[in-house]
Formats: C-alpha cells, sequence, structure tokens
C-alpha cells in the first residue's frame, strides 16, 4: 500500500461560479468537511490539510477537527495554495485533491498514488472516466481529455475532443446515450498526485498561451513538456461547481 503520501485540499473562499463554496452546506455539513472526511478514507495518507485563503473556512475546518493553515489570498491557482503546503511537509508524492469533490472514490487515489511511485518518468497523475453523453461531452464546464496509447495526456480541452467526423460518427442527441460499448470521449477528473519537485517547479513556470486560452492550469505542465499520466476510472464523480449541484450531491450521498 502506498504510504508516505500526503494529501492537500484547496479551498478559496472566492470562487467566480459560487462564492463561498467550501461553506455550502450539503446534508446539513459545510462541502469541505464532506471531502475532508472523504480524504480520511484514503489508506497510507500521512497528511491531510486544506489550504484556504479565509478565516471562516479555516475555523470551519478546524471546528470538525481537521488540520487547515492559511495561505495568502494572491495565489494564481489553488495549485499555488497546494505548493506553499507542500513545502512545509517533507512528503512526497503530493495528491491535490480539490476541495468540491465530495464523492471521490478513496480507491482511486491510492491507485493514482501508486502509478507515480512506480513510473520515475511521470510528473503527474490525474484521472478520467468515459463520456457516453453528447451534452456532457459539448458542456464547457466538463474538461476532456485524450490520452496516447501509453496513458500519457496529449491535451486537455473544453471542447468535444476528439473531433468526430460526420461520415464516420452518425451525431447523437444530448439525451440518448451512445449506440454499444464505446465512449464519446473521456472527461477529467480533477485530482492530480505530483512528485513533489514537479509541484515546486510547475508553480514557476510562466503562464502558457493554451492555458490562458482553455482556462485550464494543467495546460501550462503540458507546454512546459512535463509528463501527465492518466488513469481511467469507471465511476464518474460528482462535483460542485454550481448552487445548482448541491441538490446532485445530496441525491448521491443518499444513495451511497
Amino acid at each position: 500500500m502506498p504510504s508516505g503520501f500526503a494529501i492537500v485540499l484547496p479551498a478559496r473562499y472566492h470562487s467566480t461560479r459560487f462564492p463561498g463554496k467550501p461553506l455550502a452546506l450539503i446534508a446539513g455539513k459545510p462541502l469541505i468537511e464532506w471531502v475532508y472526511r472523504r480524504a480520511q478514507q484514503v489508506p497510507g495518507a500521512s497528511r491531510i490539510v486544506v489550504a484556504t485563503d479565509h478565516e471562516e473556512i479555516l475555523a470551519t475546518v478546524r471546528g470538525f477537527g481537521g488540520e487547515a493553515v492559511m495561505t495568502s489570498s494572491d495565489f494564481r491557482t489553488g495549485t499555488d495554495r497546494v505548493a506553499h503546503v507542500a513545502r512545509t511537509l517533507g512528503c512526497d508524492p503530493i495528491v491535490n485533491l480539490q476541495g468540491d469533490e465530495p464523492l471521490f472514490p478513496p480507491a482511486l487515489v491510492v491507485e493514482m498514488v501508486a502509478l507515480i511511485l512506480r513510473s520515475p518518468g511521470t510528473d503527474v497523475v490525474t484521472a478520467c472516466h468515459p463520456v457516453f453523453l453528447e451534452s456532457e461531452m459539448q458542456n464547457p464546464n466538463a474538461v476532456k481529455v485524450v490520452m496516447d496509447g501509453e496513458g500519457r495526456a496529449l491535451y486537455f480541452s473544453r471542447a468535444p475532443i476528439p473531433h468526430r467526423a460526420r461520415s464516420r460518427v452518425p451525431a447523437k442527441t444530448p439525451e440518448v446515450p451512445t449506440d454499444g460499448p464505446e465512449p464519446l470521449g473521456f472527461r477529467h477528473v480533477g485530482i492530480y498526485v505530483f512528485r513533489t519537485p514537479a509541484l515546486l517547479g510547475f508553480t514557476e513556470l510562466p503562464t502558457t498561451p493554451l492555458e490562458a486560452s482553455e482556462s485550464l492550469e494543467q495546460l501550462r505542465a503540458l507546454e512546459h513538456g512535463m509528463v501527465i499520466r492518466v488513469v481511467e476510472t469507471p465511476q464518474p464523480t460528482v462535483g460542485v461547481d454550481i448552487p445548482d449541484d448541491v441538490k446532485d450531491v445530496e441525491k448521491a450521498l443518499s444513495g451511497e
């Protein structure tokens, strides 16, 4: 079982689409607590730390017995926040677990950590799940990823990639799943496992054109030649991006 790694949850208060999201109540508990409790189910983690820029989030995490640290509100991304904490932990690798994923599979994180530990040339491991609905492929909030034959990420996009030529694949309506077992594509799951030196180096890199165009920081890593491997999981995660997602998460939690 992998051991010696740390899990860091970046939790920013001023989300553009959902201000105060980490404190949003889901079935009576704040979102950040659901994610933290889920992280505690990951075997082998040496530390679980919330990295936040807001006193109320800090107090909330400490109030339910979790570990949290304050970080600057000037950081560009959640990854910068994670790297700031990683410098103090002395752990390798570092799991960057988004603070809005209360239903991620703990076994997936274990698999991702195991992969990076046995892959010396890999800087980052992330995850994806297959997409069978055209509506999800067309949704810009659903980030898609394409990989090579060895599972290395080639590109991430908010656009539907790969493109399917109409002469080869018939168009599907948004409500109807594809016919047969083949997915339309793969949706990125926003969990990352970084080798600690790669994480610290990544945050020193300048923003790149593709990153700015797509508003996807993982493209910065690809544009600078970093190697990202992708683990496929059959289980879609249910995250919280906007207020309307709260009901979907509550429904999913009630069915567990």
